[in-house]
C-alpha cells in the first residue's frame, strides 16, 4: 500500500480508522460498569478509547506511534510510550491489552508487557487481555473475513510447535497492504504460567478470545 501512514510496528493507520469497534470490542465495551477508568494499552487510532470515552468513561490510551494517538477523540488521554516501559504512576479499575499482544512469541517481552498490565491495575480492577486459544492456527489457515469497509485475508506461513509466522492482507477499495507477524499460541497452562509470572490471575472469560484477569 503507497501513501499510507504506517507505525512503527508496520501498521496502516488508514485500515484502522476504517475497521469498526464493535468488530473486536463489542464484549469488552458491554462488560465494562458506568463510570469505570480504562487504561487501553497498544490504543492506535482509538477505536475502543474513542468509544470508550463517548460512553462517559475516564480513558486513557497508550500507543508509540503519534500518528495513531493523532485520531484520539479529545475526550481521550494519550501517551506516547511502549507498553514495556510504561509507568504513569496512576492506576485503574480496568487495564486492556487487546490485539492478542498477550501473545508475543518473546517470553520476556510477554512478560514485560503484562507486567506493566499488572502495575496500572487497581486493586479488585479487571484486565482485559485479547488472545489466540490453540484453535487459532486452523482459523489463521488461509481464512478470509471482513470488517466493516476492510477485507482481511490470512495466511500461516510456517509453524514451530505452539510459535507461527503468519502474514494478513488487509483490503481497502483499491488499497491493499499485508503484515507479516509472529506469535505464540498459548494454552490454558501456558497462558496461567504467563499471568502468574506478571502477579496476575485468570478469573474468567468474556468469550472464546478475551479473557479476564486480577491481581
Amino acid at each position: 500500500m503507497t501513501d499510507v501512514e504506517v507505525t512503527p510496528d508496520g501498521s496502516p493507520v488508514p485500515i484502522y480508522l476504517a475497521i469498526p469497534a464493535e468488530r473486536d470490542f463489542a464484549p469488552v465495551l458491554d462488560d465494562l460498569y458506568p463510570g469505570a477508568s480504562v487504561l487501553d494499552l497498544g490504543c492506535g487510532v482509538g477505536r475502543l478509547a474513542n468509544e470508550l470515552a463517548r460512553r462517559g468513561h475516564e480513558v486513557v490510551g497508550v500507543d508509540e506511534s503519534a500518528e495513531m494517538l493523532a485520531h484520539l477523540a479529545p475526550g481521550v488521554e494519550g501517551v506516547q510510550a511502549r507498553i514495556e516501559q510504561l509507568d504513569l504512576g496512576r492506576r485503574f479499575s480496568a487495564v486492556v491489552l487487546a490485539s492478542h499482544l498477550v501473545n508475543t512469541a518473546d517470553r520476556d517481552e510477554r512478560r514485560a508487557l503484562l507486567l506493566a498490565v499488572a502495575r496500572h491495575l487497581a486493586p479488585g480492577g479487571s484486565a482485559y487481555l485479547e488472545h489466540w486459544n490453540p484453535a487459532a492456527i486452523d482459523d489463521l489457515r488461509d481464512g478470509e473475513g471482513t470488517a466493516g469497509e476492510v477485507t482481511l485475508r490470512f495466511r500461516l506461513l510456517e509453524q514451530r510447535g505452539a510459535s507461527f509466522d503468519a502474514a494478513i492482507t488487509y483490503v481497502l477499495g483499491e488499497r491493499e497492504w499485508t503484515q507479516h507477524f509472529t506469535a505464540e499460541v498459548l494454552d490454558e497452562d501456558g497462558l496461567d504460567a504467563s499471568l502468574a509470572q506478571a502477579g496476575l490471575e485468570r478469573f474468567g472469560r468474556l468469550d472464546e478470545k478475551w479473557l479476564l484477569a486480577t491481581h
